[in-house]
């Protein structure tokens, strides 16, 4: 009797860690219709202002739009984290900088450096047409990630989802090597939410065309990764093409 009660407990256990295991393993990706933020900021370590002004700014962004993409392209050399020519000429056809750099768009409008209260009103916008959600797990030396989107009305048009990796917490400062010391930064500099590679072509891949209220659409990338990357993590931004408009890609939401 004490043995059969012992293997009943036994195979009960075993249920109750698969049920649990394939809980964790299934979790779910429940896009909103939240506004979550986003800006994008062209810069270089050689640019003292965007060592001084841009890196803090782009920092106080991601503290008021958390769950936002917050994505920093570097370029010019001797930048060791340039992002690739494909990569700078589709941005700056519908995002340039204007001819000088540190260069921000919040949404779909360029902001000058001082504009502090640019997140803000973004977020104060209220509710977008479309959501997404991400999630990622790490398999050796790349990164599978999944995403969902959700239309919480119709639309016309064609949209468009752009999925990124990032790395954070890169030595900038004085003492870190060249190719990476921040200009203007100081001692304790950190480069922050740096573009290392795209699941997507830059300006995204094609998800809907004139969606229903309700429409899903979910989508798996994976990403490859190098060994000297160290936190990185994936964003999506999700876009509405229109080829007429002068930013041709209008932001419609993101999440981090």
């Amino acid at each position: 009797m004490k043995k059969l009660v012992a293997l009943l407990v036994a195979v009960l256990y075993l249920f109750v860690s698969c049920d649990k295991e394939e809980e964790n393993s299934e979790k779910k990706l429940s896009p909103t219709s939240d506004q979550k933020g986003f800006c994008l900021e062209w810069t270089s370590i050689t640019c003292s202002i965007c060592g001084s002004t841009g890196g803090p700014l782009l920092k106080q962004f991601s503290e008021e739009a958390p769950q936002g993409a917050m994505v920093a392209l570097h370029v010019n050399q001797p930048d060791s984290m340039r992002i690739p020519n494909s990569s700078y000429w589709a941005f700056s056809e519908d995002r340039p900088t204007g001819g000088g750099i540190p260069a921000f768009y919040v949404g779909d409008n360029k902001i000058p450096t001082d504009d502090v209260d640019a997140m803000t009103n973004l977020l104060n916008q209220g509710d977008a047409i479309a959501g997404v959600d991400i999630k990622h797990a790490m398999k050796g030396s790349s990164m599978e990630i999944e995403t969902k989107t959700k239309f919480f009305e119709s639309a016309n048009g064609e949209y468009y989802l752009s999925v990124f990796v990032l790395e954070n917490g890169i030595d900038g400062s004085d003492m870190a090597p060249q190719g990476y010391d921040q200009a203007g930064g100081g001692e304790e500099y950190n480069h922050d939410f740096v573009l290392r590679a795209e699941a997507t072509e830059t300006m995204g891949k094609l998800i809907a065309s004139d969606p229903s209220e309700n429409k899903t659409v979910s989508n798996s990338f994976t990403v490859n990764l190098e060994a000297s990357w160290n936190d990185v993590y994936p964003v999506a931004v999700f876009w509405r093409y229109d080829p007429d408009a002068n930013i041709k890609y209008s932001y419609v939401n993101s999440i981090r």
